[in-house]
């Protein structure tokens, strides 16, 4: 990948100004990524500014974003440069469309095996474990000085997406990381006591999908469904589902895991948890989405209760005996 940071680097050298944006509904590698590759840039001398298509979440209002993350619903006025982090696809930002493509440079650094390859510049590693890593990489490279800002962003993105250092893409690579960035000034009880913390609302709403969670007659397919009256019952949004899909996936000889979220009747989005063998980035790609090997995801045009017949019968035709 030497080749790709020297790209990226040469671009931040040849422009002045740019924004940095990550895929729609962002989540804490996507957000955390982006807040750190701004302060990072700022810090030697460029113009960045971090754009969002949708809010911060709010598990995440703890990281450094005053002055620097903006919530716009479309890209007005271009930048030297824009940065894409942790997408797949340069739709995902939620500002361009088929029809409309940027006109200005695009970099895009992702860790998705999936990326469409969409960038003026693509730096694209799989082996990553986060986009977060990438931003570190990119950072020592660069020389930067890895402030408490900076520090904190990364280590709440790598938290994040290693399952709190515990899922397989976890590489001693990884614990030197957060190691240095507590170094840094990080709080690891803090980071974590935040991005865990509950509201009542959606504790009842974990209760009422648990309630509902169901599995195939083999044990190997279980999964939850929310729909839009859940949210109503218990005042949440689809924001408070973070990581709800690994409830299924615990369950003793449970292969892969589901979550459907119905968005409205005719649209129902899909989450996707692999235990080991299954390979959920090939699933999701079925349907037109994507993602990694264990963790994937797709948006579906079609009603909740077709959308769960169509998915479960792909997933049982993966698992069936060679």
């Amino acid at each position: 990948m030497k080749k790709e940071i020297e790209q990226v680097i040469k671009e931040i050298r040849d422009r002045q100004s740019f924004f940095i944006t990550a895929h729609v509904n962002p989540e804490a590698d996507a957000m955390g990524s982006s807040l750190a590759l701004a302060w990072s840039l700022r810090q030697i001398g460029k113009k960045a500014q971090v754009v969002s298509h949708d809010p911060l979440p709010k598990f995440l209002s703890f990281l450094p974003h005053k002055d620097i993350l903006t919530q716009m619903p479309r890209i007005a006025s271009p930048p030297d440069a824009l940065f894409v982090l942790d997408c797949g696809d340069i739709e995902r930002t939620g500002f361009f469309d088929g029809a409309s493509r940027p006109s200005f440079p695009v970099i895009n650094i992702d860790h998705h095996i999936t990326n469409k390859q969409f960038g003026t510049v693509n730096w694209v590693d799989p082996g990553a474990a986060a986009t977060a890593e990438l931003i570190y990489d990119l950072d020592r490279d660069l020389g930067i000085d890895l402030t408490p800002e900076i520090a904190i962003c990364l280590y709440t993105a790598l938290l994040s997406e290693t399952g709190f250092f515990a899922y397989s893409n976890t590489s001693p690579k990884v614990f030197k990381i957060a190691a240095e960035l507590i170094e840094r000034g990080v709080d690891p009880w803090a980071v974590a006591q935040k991005v865990r913390e509950n509201s009542i609302g959606r504790l009842h709403l974990l209760g009422e999908l648990l309630l509902g969670l169901q599995q195939t007659e083999d044990g190997k397919i279980a999964w939850v469904a929310v729909t839009q009256d859940h949210f109503k019952r218990t005042g949440t949004t689809a924001e408070d589902l973070e990581e709800f899909v690994g409830y299924p996936r615990s369950l003793k000889g449970v292969e892969v895991a589901l979550l459907f979220r119905e968005v409205d009747t005719e649209t129902t989005k899909v989450s996707f948890r692999s235990r080991d063998r299954v390979d959920v980035a090939v699933l999701a790609q079925l349907f037109g989405g994507g993602g990694h090997q264990k963790a994937a995801g797709c948006t579906i045009k079609s009603g909740l209760k077709e959308v769960q017949t169509r998915v479960i019968q792909a997933v049982k035709k993966v698992l069936l005996p060679s």
